[in-house]
């Protein structure tokens, strides 16, 4: 072959692989997500998180569940956590200590806030089988340079966002791309808690193709007046039912992960 051809031949297939990488790149940015939601808890309530579960299993849900504090759980509740894992739910890091990440890392450096509240954690949950790819903020507590350094420990992290905006001014979607979410909490004692608000945010997930992302604590069948951080049984059943009802997924937040879903 003519040495100017053969030249040209390569640099026509070198042309042509980087055009289908782009291609592939351009797929997975414009990946399209069925409307959703994604519920998640906090801190480590993992009786009341178990037997919620056996009154939502009808809706074929799964949650994601953060537990802070992992070396306090009894066999029992490890156990409980386990079976949760296995029909499908997400076990993810909600600190060791459950510190406020922003002030006390500011305070004490990246180090110290990885050694005291991070590493324990991922270390003692490992040993109990349960790898975990997702964490979500203490108090919500959280900045840029938190961000930054949990994405080298986690696919995938969630802090929290607050009140009663107008749907679409919301921030408790999942956008798609980010790796970094914003739970609204659905707890009774928050100043947003109305069940036809968050009725109106999946609503306007249904008819935008977005995820919403909730996160609750301790769930009980009846809150007491003033309990912080409880969600009563009949806002969970009334998010699950829209779900259901609306042809719309449940989510974990793994796989919200975008590498994730491309394996799928």
């Amino acid at each position: 072959m003519n040495l100017k051809y053969a030249f040209a031949f390569i640099a026509f297939l070198f042309l042509t692989a980087c055009s289908k990488n782009e291609n592939d790149l351009v797929v997975v940015k414009d990946q399209k997500i069925q409307a959703g939601v994604a519920i998640t808890f906090d801190d480590n309530y993992v009786d009341e998180w178990y037997d919620a579960a056996q009154v939502l299993e009808k809706y074929n849900w799964k949650a994601t569940f953060f537990v802070s504090q992992f070396n306090t759980l009894s066999s029992k509740e490890l156990n409980k956590l386990k079976i949760l894992k296995d029909r499908g739910n997400e076990i993810g890091g909600h600190g060791w200590i459950h510190l406020k990440a922003s002030p006390f890392e500011k305070n004490n450096g990246k180090a110290n806030y990885l050694e005291t509240e991070i590493f324990p954690m991922i270390n003692s949950m490992n040993q109990k089988s349960f790898e975990i790819h997702s964490f979500a903020y203490p108090y919500g507590s959280r900045d840029s340079l938190t961000d930054t350094i949990l994405l080298n420990e986690f696919n995938i992290i969630r802090g929290t966002t607050y009140g009663n905006e107008p749907p679409h001014l919301q921030r408790c979607y999942f956008d798609n791309q980010s790796r970094v979410l914003f739970g609204l909490g659905i707890d009774n004692n928050y100043a947003q808690y109305s069940i036809p608000y968050f009725l109106s945010l999946l609503e306007y997930a249904k008819a935008n193709n977005k995820v919403v992302v909730f996160y609750a604590h301790k769930p009980v069948l009846k809150s007491k007046s003033k309990s912080k951080y409880e969600t009563e049984y009949k806002t969970l059943i009334a998010i699950c039912k829209y779900i259901q009802d609306n042809d719309m997924k449940f989510y974990t937040v793994s796989d919200l992960y975008l590498k994730e879903r491309n394996k799928k």
